[in-house]
């Protein structure tokens, strides 16, 4: 995701130049406020991209899981159908932009008329992800710069153990996210199986053979990590609701969701 977005290589869609436009405001934000506005101005962004997450993407894949109502939605509303030749300029635009977006960064085998609409509607939903996701995590640093302090009175072995503590829990929290995402690939990380199932052998093997739930459980050291280095209770307690609140869309959303599909029928 971080790459695809910030490689300038890669090609961009419309939803990427406004997820890039939203970080780009965010960046700007704290630059200009004044240092004592900081951290409640980015609290407030991130718990409501937080929120988002949590919250609002948790209800749409609940909804889609049990309902299928994102995908009755594009059905119902023909999204993805090419406008007749008396279609308003407004429904052909619409038309125009979410093609253009879903094949920016598609392979030539990718066929916009012709996939099946839930593989159109996963790829759609993957934009708001990526929105939602992007505004987690740089408001989340925004937060932790802001709230970033240099305790007094405190040893250099303090200091030196602190940052060091840190950043292995930084950079073992970046290693838990790369081998999750090897494992599962854009597929399952992506929520993929809520819109369709794939006729593939899955093989957990990495971090999945140490902890389950590695991106909700220990791909959240980082949190902590960050906390440490800001030397800040301010950042460790969002840090801790923000987890907790991980843990509730797991519960709440992604266990129903396994149990439904892969469970096998009682006899």
């Amino acid at each position: 995701m971080v790459t695809a977005l910030l490689d300038p290589r890669k090609p961009k869609s419309m939803a990427d130049i406004l997820t890039l436009t939203i970080l780009s405001f965010y960046v700007a934000l704290y630059v200009i406020l004044p240092s004592d506005m900081r951290k409640w101005t980015f609290l407030g962004i991130y718990v409501t991209s937080r929120l988002s997450y949590n919250g609002g993407l948790g209800y749409l894949l609940y909804q889609q899981s049990f309902h299928r109502r994102l995908t009755k939605w594009a059905a119902k509303t023909r999204i993805f159908n090419r406008p007749g030749p008396n279609a308003s300029i407004l429904r052909r635009t619409t038309y125009g932009l979410i093609k253009r977006g879903l094949s920016a960064k598609m392979g030539s085998d990718y066929a916009f008329e012709t996939v099946p609409l839930e593989y159109n509607t996963w790829l759609l939903f993957r934009h708001v992800v990526d929105l939602i996701l992007m505004s987690d995590f740089t408001s989340y640093m925004l937060l932790a710069l802001a709230c970033a302090s240099i305790p007094e009175n405190q040893t250099i072995a303090l200091h030196v153990g602190r940052w060091g503590a840190g950043v292995f829990l930084f950079l073992f929290n970046l290693w838990v996210k790369l081998d999750a995402h090897r494992v599962v690939k854009d597929y399952a990380w992506y929520w993929g199986d809520f819109f369709f199932l794939e006729d593939l052998e899955l093989c957990f093997d990495g971090i999945f053979e140490l902890v389950p739930h590695p991106m909700y459980s220990v791909g959240y050291a980082g949190y902590y990590g960050i906390s440490l280095m800001a030397a800040s209770y301010t950042l460790l307690f969002v840090s801790l609701a923000a987890h907790a609140c991980q843990f509730a869309f797991l519960f709440i959303v992604e266990n129903p969701h396994i149990a439904k599909t892969y469970s096998s029928p009682t006899k």
